[in-house]
């Protein structure tokens, strides 16, 4: 301990002479910085993990009011130095440095980039001292930001120290930090902790203007630190005394605040309405029977924070507001910031969407012990897709825990999870396992491509030879399920004329209906935007491939209903980018085939047989690759052989 707190002396003397954290790779433009002014912020990553990079940001860390709060800013290189100018609030009593590119992070080589601020008299700011102090140590979770979860931390005796410092230099802070001074000093020195618990109590007492945080704060240490939970439970009543009269007062302000929410139409500012009716109006200070008479829904103010800082990638204001949401917005924000952005769309690389995953996964967990209704439907209904992201990531046996508990749902019916499944399992050398999985999902016809080849490879590795591999396949196949599919395809069966059509192919050539005459048609209707349309690609290349040399068989993916320009190119850049070039499309943008043909929403896939006659016209799509290419099957034979 007196090493720890020898070396927090020197480096407190260093702080109070300069007010800077000196490094060779980061200073400020003024080395007594003050608060509310100015300052160029410059980084030199020559020998740090940023070395090289074409592009630097800074996260700039301040600890305001006992708080801290983050702003990114953006990098300008002049020769080997990148810079920035940068206002530091004036409530600001510290500030932090984290420098990114990409996934590279510089938080400082000798010490963090850290700097105490001073005020217009020259003297450090009030708190200052908490905020170098607590920047590295998370005794006090709500006062440890995410600046470094494991470098340049410090115990709770150095902790201590700092607090002792602020409390000798600046003792008209005793109100500010007395609460996490003493949660701390429990831990270092429970007895004493007590004994200026006590202390602390009556000077907070002796005050004559108690702020409803200060009593919060007492009655935190009354249960924390004192173990006086009659005591805590007391002043519990008191603050919720106060609370109620103060928001049944702001009840005609609230509903007038919540009528503007609803009459604003641009998102963007939406935004920071909704946020600053959450800081005037918190949900835990919300008088719930004038909330539930009047139709205020904080589970929808919440949802629409999260959803428009996912799509402005704002992760700042993301995290904390999601940090915060209560159970109900949870499967709301996950489809919307999740599963849309990185399965439909694939917008979000796996490393984007982790960004906002993670956050929302943590926040999930936090109701794991109270267990709220459906909290278990919404947990393994988003496992698989985080486990998917995680696997990405190479986070392996992460990725393994949740997509076992999104399997405890899904029983192996589920394609895409089953191939994260296997694909894990494969990479850890776990082949027992991965045989269980993948025929556990050949059985329930929830196969991918990739998971096909898996089985074959697994089996020759298994068997040292491919002999017998057709018939140990068609032994996984479930006969009764199999049998319903082909009751189903047959009772779908119809026969109607449909209208001629003439329209460009992506190869420049035009296409007739009737010049397939004597040919088993299928027409897979889609659009550039229609993520299930894409999601159902896998699927139709394996029907493609399982008849690519039967001349009485032929496929056109009718692209419809398109809303881009530039389609033509996009189609084709798509199709080369996800290897489905020997899909031949045909160009229906204005969707004048599809309309004829009485397509309406998509995905809509179409059987012809060789008369011409529509046999089959199915909307959707099952989510399984290996069973869409036996339905489509099943379809092409049955209108073979129709009359």
């Amino acid at each position: 301990m007196k090493k720890s707190i020898i070396a927090s002396a020197l480096a407190l003397a260093m702080f109070c002479s300069s007010g800077v954290a000196q490094d060779k790779n980061f200073s400020l433009s003024n080395k007594e910085p003050q608060a509310g002014e100015s300052v160029g912020i410059n980084y030199n990553p020559k020998g740090t993990a940023l070395e090289g990079k074409k592009k630097v940001t800074v996260t700039v860390y301040q600890f305001c009011n006992y708080q801290w709060q983050t702003n990114d800013v953006v990098m300008e290189k002049k020769d080997s130095l990148w810079t920035a100018s940068y206002l530091l609030p004036e409530n600001a009593s510290f500030a932090a440095f984290k420098f990114k590119s990409g996934k590279a992070v510089d938080v400082g080589q000798s010490m963090a980039y850290g700097w105490l601020l001073f005020g217009k008299d020259g003297k450090n700011m009030p708190g200052a001292y908490a905020g170098w102090a607590f920047l590295r140590n998370a005794s006090v979770p709500e006062m440890f930001p995410d600046f470094s979860k494991d470098k340049f931390l410090i115990g709770d005796d150095v902790v201590v120290y700092w607090m002792e410092q602020q409390l000798r230099n600046q003792p008209y802070t005793r109100r500010d930090i007395f609460y996490p001074h003493l949660k701390v000093l429990k831990k270092v020195d429970a007895e004493k902790a007590k004994k200026a618990a006590l202390r602390d109590i009556d000077y907070m007492k002796s005050l004559p203007d108690l702020t409803e945080r200060d009593l919060k704060n007492m009655q935190r240490v009354y249960a924390e630190v004192l173990e006086r939970q009659a005591s805590a439970d007391s002043m519990g009543r008191m603050i919720a005394a106060i609370d109620s009269a103060a928001i049944k007062r702001l009840n005609p302000e609230k509903l007038a605040a919540v009528k503007a929410l609803g009459a604003e139409r641009d998102y963007r500012k939406l935004l920071p309405m909704t946020i600053s009716f959450l800081d005037r109006f918190p949900m835990d200070k919300a008088d719930r029977a004038f909330d539930i008479a009047n139709r205020i829904d904080y589970v929808k103010f919440y949802s629409n924070i999260a959803i428009v800082a996912s799509v402005e990638k704002d992760s700042v204001t993301f995290k904390k507001y999601v940090a915060q949401a209560p159970f109900g917005s949870l499967s709301t924000i996950f489809y919307k910031c999740m599963k849309v952005p990185y399965v439909s769309l694939k917008s979000f690389t796996a490393a984007e969407a982790f960004v906002y995953a993670k956050p929302m996964m943590d926040r999930l967990l936090t109701f794991n012990d109270a267990k709220p209704d459906g909290f278990m439907d919404v947990y393994m209904d988003n496992a698989g897709v985080y486990s998917d992201i995680l696997m990405h990531l190479n986070k392996d046996e992460q990725a393994l825990g949740f997509a076992g508990a999104a399997q405890q749902k899904y029983e192996y019916g589920n394609s895409p999870l089953n191939e994260v499944s296997a694909i894990l399992l494969e990479r850890n050398g776990q082949q027992d396992k991965l045989k269980f999985v993948l025929e556990s999902s050949m059985k329930k016809n929830q196969m991918t491509p990739l998971m096909l080849e898996m089985l074959k490879k697994n089996y020759i590795s298994r068997n040292k030879s491919e002999s017998g591999y057709d018939t140990y396949l068609s032994s996984l196949k479930d006969g009764e399920r199999n049998a319903e599919l082909q009751a189903k395809v047959k009772k779908s069966m119809i026969k109607k004329t449909l209208p001629e059509f003439s329209v460009k192919n992506n190869k420049g050539q035009m296409v007739k209906l009737s010049d397939q005459k004597g040919k088993v048609i299928v027409l897979d209707f889609w659009a550039s935007w229609c993520a299930p349309c894409k999601a159902a690609f896998p699927g139709m290349k394996m029907a493609v491939e399982k008849y690519k040399n039967d001349k009485d068989v032929a496929f056109f993916f009718v692209d419809t209903q398109e809303n881009r320009k530039d389609y033509e190119a996009y189609v084709n850049g798509y199709l080369k980018d996800n290897k489905f070039e020997e899909f031949e499309v045909l160009f229906d943008a204005d969707a004048k085939v599809s309309k004829s043909f009485g397509v309406g929403p998509i995905p809509h896939k179409m059987v012809i047989d060789k008369n011409g006659a529509l046999r089959f016209s199915e909307v959707g799509y099952m989510g399984s690759p290996s069973e869409l290419v036996d339905e489509i099957s099943m379809m092409v034979e049955l209108a073979r052989k129709s009359d």
